[in-house]
């Protein structure tokens, strides 16, 4: 027999002011809606759809063999996420007001939300105490990415997750809520569905494009790029979930990077 308790869901992206919502369905999951309040559309174009204790395994660059979790590597355990790993996140902002995160991933290369800088004609990366211009070089609207080309300085790239997604895997999510100080939340993976990972990690208004990392033999990688939060519908207005974050996984990145080389 079919369960016939569907709730909704959508994404809530991480701008400024905006909090409209279109629903996507999601089966047997505690919460309501979330919301793409910058296109006023699903931001997922696949269903989340997921059963409860089944977790899909993906191959890594193209192997054929699928990763084990990371999530019983006991060489895994790390503390918080260092200082060195911390200086590769970065603020974002755009000449029509808005504000977000980025990542440095290469050298002279920062990952953001696409839909963090939609509208902007100019483009800025806080390298220091800077903001320095970027030019906008690659963007993935269905996937929510886009790459941004500045001077990084000496700063060392954070590097993509190389394992597969572990259900209950410790995870830390790093950006700068509402344009100011930059903000470090802790929490678990819950699950993951096609390129959409969802964690139990904190997050706010402004912290799109930031990382979501995890520790990987001693040291920090990106295992996905935060793009939204868990929303409940309240009358006619959502109310943002406390501890429910959404993001893009770093399988999903990764082809986009490599799509355009």
């Amino acid at each position: 027999m079919l369960h016939t308790l569907v709730k909704a869901i959508g994404l809530a992206c991480f701008m400024l002011g905006l909090v409209v919502a279109v629903p996507v369905s999601r089966a047997e999951q505690p919460w309501q809606v979330a919301a793409d309040g910058l296109t006023q559309a699903r931001i997922w174009p696949q269903s989340f759809a997921m059963r409860a204790g089944v977790e899909p395994t993906r191959s890594v660059h193209g192997t054929g063999h699928s990763t084990p979790g990371i999530a019983d590597r006991a060489s895994d355990r790390c503390e918080q996420p260092d200082d060195a790993t911390l200086k590769a996140i970065l603020p974002v902002a755009t000449d029509h007001g808005s504000h977000a995160t980025g990542v440095v991933y290469d050298t002279n290369r920062v990952l953001t939300a696409a839909h963090a800088i939609h509208g902007g004609s100019h483009f800025f990366v806080r390298v220091g105490d800077v903001f320095r211009s970027a030019d906008l070089v690659m963007v993935d609207h269905v996937n929510d990415l886009a790459v941004l080309a500045v001077d990084t300085q000496s700063i060392e790239p954070l590097r993509m997750s190389g394992f597969n997604p572990a259900r209950s895997q410790p995870v830390w999510a790093v950006g700068y809520p509402r344009a100011q100080a930059m903000m470090t939340s802790t929490g678990v993976l819950q699950g993951s569905r096609e390129g959409a990972l969802h964690a139990s990690a904190s997050i706010d208004s402004g912290q799109s494009g930031g990382g979501l990392l995890s520790c990987q033999d001693g040291a920090w990688k990106m295992l996905g790029m935060l793009r939204g939060y868990g929303a409940t519908l309240q009358g006619d207005h959502y109310v943002k979930l406390p501890n429910h974050s959404v993001s893009v996984a770093a399988a999903t990145i990764d082809e986009f990077l490599r799509s355009y080389h």
